[in-house]
């Protein structure tokens, strides 16, 4: 079966009612790019499609990538090459744990090859990129040329002409300089917001004017929750009040991060009352496997839902 037929492309957009938007007179649309795969969900799978677009099965045997050891990206590669059937080897950043989690589980489960190997040798590998001895080498998180172009298609699969304001979660950048491309491409001047997840005052802004050349973007660096992968109380529970409140679960390490800084520039009034706010939903939901331990700061009553 092709690998099409596993995806649902192009993803939906849902209306979010939430008590806070109503409030503000803010209307926001959520667009489901988590619900295109369970596991090669959100930009994952549009950074590996604009690769793939440019590689086929012609050109390489085998897909060697790169990831931590709680890497989405090593998830996503893995399904797509089982479905494809092609040999797959993920490289991963640091010692062999004792017990492999439950991400990398996956990833055997789906038959990639794990190769553990120093963050220093890391650094240096990581950089290749194309066929060599065909092997189709990919960086982490697909972070490349291709891979900025497979996420213009994010917007291009969506209604603009009533939007005042993009907001996206950023890791790399990739994402976001990809559909700053489609807006560019398409002559529209909405603007385009990053929330940055990880932490460093104008991380991902210096990425965009250094890797892509892209100064027009605006980008909010306070809203990390700590650092990469780096929950807290707050952002918890905002997920869970926001799980209820929508029926949509968020993850908790990009687009819980974005939602809850939507949430608190609306009520800061930096999202002005009446506007039209786009935000992308990335995926990423296997980010929950890894963290267990946070829902725990969960102390609120568990939501009861009536009998229909």
């Amino acid at each position: 079966m092709e690998l099409k037929n596993h995806l649902h492309i192009p993803s939906p957009v849902s209306e979010i009612n939430t008590s806070w938007s109503k409030d503000h007179n803010v209307r926001i649309q959520l667009k489901r790019d988590d619900l295109i795969h369970p596991l090669i969900s959100g930009n994952k799978w549009r950074k590996l499609s604009g690769i793939f677009s440019k590689f086929n099965a012609e050109h390489f045997d085998k897909i060697v990538t790169y990831g931590g050891a709680y890497s989405n990206h090593l998830v996503a590669t893995a399904v797509v090459c089982a479905i494809q059937k092609i040999p797959c080897k993920g490289i991963v950043r640091g010692e062999e744990p004792k017990e492999r989690n439950a991400l990398l589980q996956l990833c055997r489960l789906y038959g990639m090859q794990i190769e553990f190997i120093s963050r220093a040798k890391y650094m240096k590998t990581n950089r290749l990129y194309g066929v060599f001895d065909r092997e189709l080498f990919i960086p982490e998180g697909g972070a490349c040329h291709e891979g900025t172009l497979g996420c213009t298609h994010i917007l291009s699969e969506t209604n603009l002409s009533n939007v005042d304001q993009i907001y996206v979660s950023c890791g790399t950048g990739t994402t976001i300089a990809g559909m700053h491309s489609y807006l560019q491409a398409q002559n529209l001047k909405i603007p385009l917001i990053g929330i940055q997840v990880l932490k460093g005052s104008k991380y991902i802004e210096a990425e965009l004017l250094h890797r892509f050349n892209i100064g027009n973007c605006i980008i909010y660096d306070q809203f990390h929750e700590g650092g990469y992968a780096k929950t807290n109380a707050q952002l918890i529970d905002f997920i869970h009040d926001f799980t209820v409140e929508t029926g949509i679960l968020l993850d908790p390490i990009y687009t819980g991060k974005m939602m809850f800084a939507i949430k608190q520039l609306i009520e800061q009034n930096a999202i002005e009352s009446g506007k039209k706010i786009l935000a992308i939903h990335t995926g990423g939901m296997t980010g929950w496997l890894g963290k267990g331990e946070e829902l725990n700061y969960l102390k609120k009553t568990p939501h009861n839902i009536k009998d229909v």
